[in-house]
C-alpha cells in the first residue's frame, strides 16, 4: 500500500492552501497525489492524468496552481516529501541491521541524547534567554502549543510555569481539540506570549496556531530543534534543542531539559517563589511516601 502524504510536508501544505479554490478536476488530481505519493513520484504526467481521471492540461494547471514551474518540480517535491516521511523507517531498519546487543543500543541512545543536550547548551544565546524570561515574567497570559511528543513538553511547561507565575497559563492545544485551540489563539493579542514547541516532523497545526496568534499581536517564543524549523521564522525568540535520534523520528529529551531550565530560571526571578513552593509542599505533605 502506498503511504499517504503527511500533512507536515511542504507539498501537502501547498495543496491544503489552494484546495478550497480548486476546480473539481484539479481536486481529483490533488486527491490522487495525496493518497498515492509513491506512485505519483514515478509516473509521467500522462500517467497521473489517466489515473486521476483528468487530462494532461488539467494536471499542468494544477501543478502551476501549487506554485511549481512544471511537472518535474512536482515530482522532485514528492521525492523530498517521501524521503522525510520514510527517514525514521530507514533509520530503524539500518539500526536493526547493524551488529550490537540490546545493551549497546541503550548506551548509544543515551550518548546521542547527551550530545543533543550538549549542543543545546552550546547554542544558547544570553540575550535571547534574557528576553525570553522577561517575556514570561511580564506577560498577562501565556498560551502553550504543541502536539505529538511536543505535547508532553508543553504540558510540563504548563504545570511548572503555573506554579511560579501570576499570568494565566493556558495549554491551548490540549483543551477541546483544534476548534477550541483556534478560539484561544483568536483571543490572543498584545501583552500575551505564545510558547510553541515543535520537533521534526513539524506539526502544521502548531505552526498555524502560532501564526494566528502572532498575527493578532502576541509575542512568540519557540522551542524547536534548529534554525531551519518553520517555527524559527515565525518566532520573536527561539531557543534550540536538537532532537536527533538514530532510530526514531525525534527525541524530546533535550527539549524537556530546556523546558526544565526555563521553569528554573522563572522560579529564580520570582521573589515569592520560595513561599509558593512552601505552600505547595505543605498542602501535599500527606501525599508523599517517606
Amino acid at each position: 500500500m502506498s503511504p499517504v502524504l503527511k500533512p507536515t510536508t511542504d507539498l501537502a501544505n501547498r495543496i491544503a492552501l489552494v484546495y478550497p479554490s480548486l476546480s473539481d478536476a484539479h481536486r481529483r488530481a490533488a486527491d490522487f497525489v495525496l493518497q498515492n505519493p509513491l506512485d505519483t513520484a514515478t509516473m509521467t504526467i500522462d500517467g497521473l492524468a489517466e489515473r486521476s481521471g483528468t487530462s494532461t492540461a488539467t494536471v499542468t494547471r494544477f501543478v502551476r496552481a501549487l506554485g511549481y514551474g512544471g511537472y518535474g518540480e512536482l515530482r522532485s517535491a514528492l521525492s523530498s516529501a517521501l524521503k522525510l516521511a520514510m527517514a525514521p523507517v530507514d533509520g530503524l531498519a539500518d539500526a536493526r541491521a547493524a551488529a550490537g546487543s540490546t545493551f549497546a543500543t541503550l548506551v548509544t541512545a543515551l550518548k546521542d541524547q547527551s550530545a543533543n543536550l550538549e549542543e543545546a547548551i552550546s547554542t544558547l544565546d544570553e540575550g535571547v534567554c534574557s528576553r525570553s524570561i522577561d517575556a514570561l515574567l511580564q506577560s498577562r497570559r501565556i498560551f502553550l502549543v504543541g502536539s505529538g511528543a511536543s505535547h508532553y513538553v508543553a504540558s510540563y511547561l504548563e504545570e511548572g510555569l503555573a506554579l511560579y507565575l501570576d499570568a494565566n497559563v493556558i495549554f491551548a492545544a490540549s483543551r477541546g481539540g483544534a476548534e477550541r485551540a483556534i478560539r484561544y489563539m483568536m483571543s490572543a493579542g498584545p501583552g500575551d506570549l505564545v510558547i510553541a514547541v515543535s520537533m521534526p516532523r513539524y506539526s502544521r497545526g502548531t505552526l498555524d496556531l502560532t501564526r494566528l496568534a502572532k498575527s493578532r499581536g502576541a509575542l512568540v517564543l519557540a522551542l524547536t530543534d534548529a534554525p531551519t524549523s518553520p517555527l524559527a521564522s515565525v518566532a520573536d525568540m527561539t531557543l534550540f534543542a536538537p532532537a536527533r535520534n538514530r532510530m526514531l523520528p525525534n527525541s524530546p529529551s533535550a527539549t524537556f531539559a530546556l523546558a526544565d531550565a526555563i521553569i528554573t530560571a522563572v522560579a529564580r526571578e520570582r521573589p515569592d517563589a520560595v513561599e509558593a513552593l512552601k505552600e505547595l509542599s505543605e498542602s501535599l505533605l500527606w501525599t508523599f511516601h517517606q
